[in-house]
């Protein structure tokens, strides 16, 4: 581990010394905002920001982002018969993204598609969506894109402070959605609201994890257990009041203008119901089905964030704090006695992010530090005496970052090193433990005798990563 260390440190920090200095870009692969377009004739430019084509009634901009990725991962569960050993050491590429943008017609007929061609299959499309924007108070949208739910999944991944956001997001976040929404803004120069409000799908994301993640391209056959009345509300409010705090995770201001103090305060509520069959929480064999294929068994879920972003003289703070509360609900004749294993408690979930970055040459060099804390709730059953299952293990994480501009976000550098440590839980649930960066052990369960000794109670992570990631 202490040679892939030192053979990272050098690769940085002979990119550090070896490359020229060049004009910095402050625009990052901006997916949430289209280039307005018109005029006669047609214009075709290559820029920094991408291939841009212009012409009456139509405008374009294609950009398309790579990342290749370096990472290393030490995992260490402590404890009597911890497992060990399940390193690795792997070369990929992380993410390649062509995103389509512009207008048709006239400029307030907007448009914007993402293909990710690293996912492939039913989950190449990432965002697919149409705007009408009427008004800067009212906008209309239909189609699919990222929820705007908390700030840091918001953030575009090429404008990210690691190489990957952190382990709060991956356990909170409300991944892609379709439906259709409104959004607007109050205030000109300063925008003292900014909101978004919509109703969509949801779709499960597994059955012990109960968020949603509506990425792939469903069908329309209602008994494949996917888009059986699952339903989902989602609101983000927004205030930027001594200006506006670009989306990204730390402050890329020149320094004719990052002397500004800014700051602003996001929330986010999101609600969703689905069903869903895990005989490990609930489950009734005896009762049969409905008509639909689903289990007579659901869930619903409200999640609530509140984030803070801070930024002065290339100094960022970004915190998100995390509220989630589950509840298990019977569809139909299906009975379940709450003095059995048959029923569970309900689950409350936490989390709280804290980031800080600093440019210690503005625009070209910068370190960050972060702080991830996660109190996931176990399910409490058989009468509230006995912790049946968990969905996922507490966790703490602490990382370091440095990223190095060549170009901005178009053009860069990402060195990371995380230390996270995961307290598993008991786990009686066929499903098995989720996990951000690994599927976790399990502890065995407690069933009146010292059978929890046998399993490890805690799991760490060592995960080192170097990226290179470029937008054109």
């Amino acid at each position: 581990m202490a040679k892939l260390w030192i053979a990272a440190l050098a690769l940085i920090s002979a990119g550090l010394w070896a490359t020229p200095v060049m004009a910095q870009s402050s625009d990052a692969d901006d997916v949430a905002s289209v280039a307005s377009g018109g005029g006669e004739g047609v214009d075709t430019a290559l820029g920094k920001k991408g291939l841009e084509i212009n012409t009456d009634g139509f405008s374009l901009r294609m950009t398309t982002r790579v990342q290749f990725r370096l990472t290393y991962q030490n995992e260490v569960a402590n404890g009597n018969d911890g497992t060990n050993g399940r390193d690795f050491v792997n070369f990929r590429v992380r993410r390649a993204k062509t995103n389509f943008k512009g207008h048709i017609f006239e400029k307030e007929f907007q448009y914007n598609l993402l293909l990710n061609w690293a996912s492939g299959g039913d989950r190449i499309v990432e965002e697919a969506w149409f705007r009408w924007a009427i008004m800067q108070y009212i906008n209309v949208n239909a189609g699919q894109q990222k929820l705007q739910f908390n700030w840091e999944e918001a953030v575009s991944s090429g404008s990210q402070q690691f190489v990957d956001r952190g382990s709060v997001n991956e356990t909170f976040n409300q991944d892609y959605a379709k439906g259709i929404w409104v959004d607007g803004q109050v205030g000109d120069d300063v925008p003292w609201l900014k909101y978004w409000f919509g109703v969509y799908n949801g779709v499960l994301r597994a059955n012990n994890d109960f968020r949603n993640a509506d990425w792939a391209i469903n069908s329309e056959a209602f008994t494949d257990g996917v888009v059986d009345g699952d339903m989902m509300i989602n609101l983000r409010l927004e205030t930027h009041p001594l200006g506006e705090v670009a989306r990204g995770m730390n402050d890329m201001r020149g320094e004719d203008e990052h002397s500004k103090i800014l700051f602003a305060i996001g929330l986010g509520v999101n609600w969703f119901i689905s069903g869903f069959n895990d005989p490990g929480i609930r489950g009734d064999t005896a009762a049969g089905t409905p008509a639909s294929g689903r289990s007579r068994t659901s869930q619903d879920t409200l999640a609530v964030v509140l984030d803070g972003h801070f930024r002065m003289y290339g100094l960022s703070v970004d915190m998100e704090l995390h509220y989630r509360h589950t509840e298990f609900h019977n569809r139909g004749r299906n009975k379940f006695d709450p003095t059995s294993n048959a029923g569970t408690a309900n689950l409350s979930d936490m989390g709280f992010s804290f980031l800080v970055a600093y440019f210690i040459l503005p625009q070209q060099l910068n370190v960050g530090v972060r702080f991830d804390w996660v109190n996931a709730d176990e399910v409490w059953g058989g009468g509230g005496d006995v912790r049946l299952f968990g969905t996922r293990p507490d966790s703490s994480e602490l990382g370091l970052s440095v990223n190095y501009y060549i170009h901005g976000d178009n053009l860069k550098l990402t060195f990371d090193i995380l230390m996270v440590s995961q307290q598993l839980p008991f786990s009686l649930s066929s499903s098995g433990l989720t996990g951000v960066y690994n599927a976790p052990p399990e502890r065995a369960a407690f069933a009146g005798s010292f059978d929890f000794l046998d399993g490890a109670d805690h799991n760490d992570l060592w995960i080192v990563r170097l990226q290179l990631q470029w937008i054109f």
